[in-house]
């Protein structure tokens, strides 16, 4: 059995990843009638996250360029 507040957790540790970032381009592309991608990108690199209906929280991706910092999104 799944954890929801332990889920909602985590999905919510991901996101404050993205406070104090400048967003500055937002992309959706949806791959079927069950899950979708939001590509969210920041002045730090890329958050990519994939929703299907079934999952209680995304997958989160987060992407950096070559030049970039990782310790940005930590």
């Amino acid at each position: 059995m799944i954890d929801l507040d332990e889920n909602t957790k985590e999905c919510k540790q991901t996101l404050e990843k993205l406070i104090g970032k400048k967003i500055i381009d937002i992309d959706f592309k949806y791959y079927d009638d069950e899950c979708w991608r939001v590509y969210i990108g920041t002045d730090k690199g890329k958050m990519v996250m994939t929703f299907c209906k079934k999952w209680g929280c995304p997958v989160v991706e987060l992407r950096k360029d070559i030049s970039e910092n990782m310790e940005d999104y930590e």
